[in-house]
């Protein structure tokens, strides 16, 4: 008789398909667990938040209509700004927004008909935040309206300060959701507001003061702009200057705020390798006034020398937009810059980011850099043929960029030799030219042309 024995068991890949099958219910099980628990503490925060902003506003209804507003702002009164409020383990931001209305019911300041009693109601905007920037943060916000008892009535000595954010770039309107600090030392004023849909803010009531109102604005991924004082208290003249207040007026202050952009330099040579530690000047993007001795000369946001890393590379990164100009400290030893991709100007535009590569020639290399432009015009010509060639058999062409220049050698395979050349300069609607030259051994040679219309 023979006896059989069976070895039950798992193989390998059973236990290895049985471990990936538990793994991945493992997964979804905790994955719902953690996203049905963040909710839950969502609405447990949501629910804080509400009770303590419905706690502030019931505080805020109980005072007289006096003293319903802010510390330290144009609709003064008793409620604090900003306060920070530990509520059941989680701390709470407080933020307190109270603001006279001129509504048009009644007519405006300065409108048809002229309101002088603008001051027609308050508004109260409550404002609980949590969590900071985390992925638990939130916010909620209760608004309400507060009317004085009888008529309103006119007041002396302030008036309306209404502050336009806009963006100055191709298609820009009105920036909503910037904030602006409003600030005046001199009056103990210091508001914060957010922006409306138009780019607006409005403070009806603030107290007369001339060029005290220093304003910054600030929002995620534009520029960070703020107003200065008037010459000589600023070392130039501003074009932002802090803002005015004539009592009984409706003042207007416009600032543009654009969004910012990302700016490479990069140095290397005509065949695309690196060259390092390249000092140079790079100035532009927004203007911030001009200079008092010279009022034609602007005073820029970037102004500054500069240098490429071991790379070739130079990084400027959330800058503001606008035109720039860049130029090479004096002198460079070895190079000649024989042009730059883009060709200038070099204008950077909102969220538009920028690779500017500039383009060096050995002063020590076998070769010889053509610039070409129309007689007449100190214009650099593009799109022109320009052609090289000898008797020992080189030939080779090539159409001028945004640059107007031509360089030779075209590829490191094929280089320059020292002797004779045929130059020969072609272009649509202009008489052809055509020249001897001479290209010495390690030297760049430099030749301008100048074209003739037919």
């Amino acid at each position: 008789m023979k006896k059989t024995k069976n070895n039950l068991g798992f193989t390998l890949i059973e236990a290895l398909v049985l471990l990936f099958i538990f793994s991945l219910i493992t997964i979804t099980f905790y994955q719902v667990i953690s996203v049905g628990t963040r909710y839950i503490i969502f609405s447990k925060n949501r629910l804080g938040a509400i009770a303590l902003a419905n706690e502030k506003m019931e505080t805020a209804r109980n005072l007289k209509y006096d003293d319903v507003g802010i510390q330290n702002g144009a609709c003064m009164g008793n409620i604090p700004q900003d306060e920070d409020v530990a509520e059941n383990g989680r701390s709470y931001h407080v933020h307190t927004l109270a603001a006279y209305i001129d509504d048009p019911f009644d007519g405006t300041l300065g409108g048809s008909p002229n309101d002088t009693a603008y001051k027609d109601y308050k508004i109260v905007k409550i404002t609980v935040s949590w969590g900071g920037s985390g992925i638990d943060a939130g916010s909620i916000f209760l608004l309400s309206r507060f009317v004085p008892p009888g008529l309103e009535a006119a007041t002396s000595g302030d008036g309306i300060l209404s502050i336009n954010i806009f963006s100055d770039q191709a298609g820009g309107a009105g920036v909503s959701g910037a904030t602006v600090k409003i600030t005046n030392s001199d009056l103990g004023f210091s508001e914060t507001r957010q922006t409306d849909s138009m780019g607006n803010v409005m403070i009806v009531g603030a107290k007369e003061s001339i060029q005290k109102y220093e304003i910054e604005v600030s929002k995620s991924g534009y520029e960070t702009v703020e107003t200065y004082p008037v010459y000589p208290d600023s070392t130039y003249n501003p074009v932002d200057t802090h803002a005015s207040v004539v009592a009984g007026s409706m003042n207007v202050t416009n600032i543009a705020l654009n969004k910012t952009v990302d700016l490479k330099i990069i140095t290397q040579n005509y065949f695309g390798s690196a060259i390092s530690d390249i000092n140079f000047v790079l100035e532009g993007g927004r203007k911030l006034g001009t200079e008092v001795a010279n009022p034609y000369t602007p005073v820029y946001a970037i102004d500054e020398t500069s240098q490429t890393n071991s790379s070739g590379e130079k990084e400027y990164n959330s800058i503001s937009p606008g035109q720039y100009t860049f130029e090479f400290t004096n002198p460079i030893a070895d190079y000649v810059q024989i042009g730059t991709d883009p060709a200038p100007p070099l204008v950077l535009s909102s969220e538009n980011n920028l690779d500017f590569k500039v383009v060096l020639a050995s002063k020590n290399v076998t070769s010889i850099l053509v610039k070409i432009n129309a007689t007449g015009s100190t214009n650099p010509f593009a799109g022109a043929t320009v052609e090289l060639s000898n008797t020992t058999g080189y030939n080779e062409n090539t159409i001028t960029d945004g640059n107007g220049t031509a360089f030779f050698p075209k590829t490191e395979s094929v280089p320059l030799e020292e002797g004779a050349y045929n130059l020969k300069v072609t272009a649509e609607g202009y008489q052809e030219i055509s020249k001897e030259i001479n290209i010495d051994e390690n030297n760049l040679s430099l030749e301008s042309i100048e074209l003739v219309a037919n």
